[in-house]
């Protein structure tokens, strides 16, 4: 699998550090568990899929606004660190980054709690104009949608879209917190709309689609619509061609960033012009191979999606 260096992604939706507490089982309301470990690790949508486009080899840049705070100083340290793009990461010193509590029981199941700060921010300066130009992807996570500079993103969106960019947009597990007409026009303007199970089915009620699937998503001119079911595997849809994948069979020990795993090798199919049903497939050895690290993004190579999906193959 080869890329075209020239073709770059650009992923929206803020940079936060993730904090980690590890129990052997999530307390019932009122009572107390022990933590056998803590951690942090810089996290959120946007620096998983860039993470995974990384492993990729694929030039990704992430957007976000981060305070001069110690959690700011956290992500600045990482995307050194991780050899990541801070073209577009603006540091605003008097203002507070966000963070997640990320709960991790033994189960590999997570559950979050998250502290909104000023990553939700967006000017148009943050995105170099012959950057923007470059640009043949993005990916929009719904988090970026939820605070008071909505319109202005989508504004973005439309402008790049217009240059020829495709866009992916994952509505995130607060889709329903979204305002209806912000989310109408996310829609309206995706290409490749890519949510989990339950999201799918908020996004239903918020907008009382009672229409079959397929005729929801013509109407709506989204070229592919992707369902994320975990272990169950991804539904999909391609006009009126529905497409089964069955999960990759490995050892789960941390779920979290998998979805995002998942979105960034689908990114990686498109950008390579391949097929529908092969472009699940590498996203789905991508989520896998994720849940195989503890934190929201492993590390991993090319090499080890291709030997991931020929194992399957062969013990098929």
């Amino acid at each position: 699998m080869k890329l075209d260096k020239d073709k770059k992604v650009l992923v929206m939706g803020g940079l936060i550090v993730d904090k980690y507490i590890v129990t052997e089982q999530y307390p019932s309301r009122g009572e107390d568990v022990l933590i056998t470990n803590s951690f942090n690790r810089v996290g959120g949508c946007t620096i998983n899929v860039v993470s995974a486009l990384n492993n990729l080899e694929i030039d990704a840049y992430p957007v976000s606004t981060v305070g001069g705070d110690e959690n700011g100083n956290i992500i600045e340290k990482y995307l050194l660190e991780a050899n990541i793009g801070k073209n577009c990461v603006m540091v605003e010193k008097d203002k507070n980054t966000g963070y997640c509590l990320v709960i991790l029981d033994d189960t590999s199941e997570r559950t979050f709690m998250t502290y909104k700060g000023c990553e939700e921010e967006f000017y148009y300066k943050l995105i170099n104009c012959d950057l923007m130009k470059e640009i043949k992807f993005v990916y929009l996570t719904g988090y970026y949608l939820l605070g008071s500079f909505a319109a202005e993103i989508l504004s973005f969106i439309k402008d790049i879209k217009e240059l020829g960019a495709s866009i992916m947009f994952d509505p995130g597990p607060l889709v329903d917190k979204i305002q209806l007409e912000i989310l109408q026009l996310a829609l309206d303007l995706c290409d490749i709309f890519i949510p989990n199970f339950n999201e799918i089915e908020k996004v239903k009620i918020k907008l009382n689609i009672v229409e079959g699937v397929s005729k929801w998503i013509e109407k709506n001119k989204i070229q592919y619509l992707i369902i994320k079911n975990g272990s169950k595997g991804v539904t999909a849809y391609k006009g009126n061609k529905k497409y089964e994948i069955s999960a990759y069979n490995v050892k789960a020990i941390d779920t979290t960033g998998a979805g995002d795993s998942f979105a960034a090798g689908c990114i990686y199919g498109f950008l390579n012009d391949m097929e529908f049903e092969e472009i699940l497939n590498i996203g789905s050895a991508c989520g896998a191979m994720n849940t195989t690290f503890i934190g929201p993004n492993g590390k991993y190579g090319v090499k080890d999606i291709e030997k991931l999906i020929k194992e399957e193959i062969d013990n098929a």
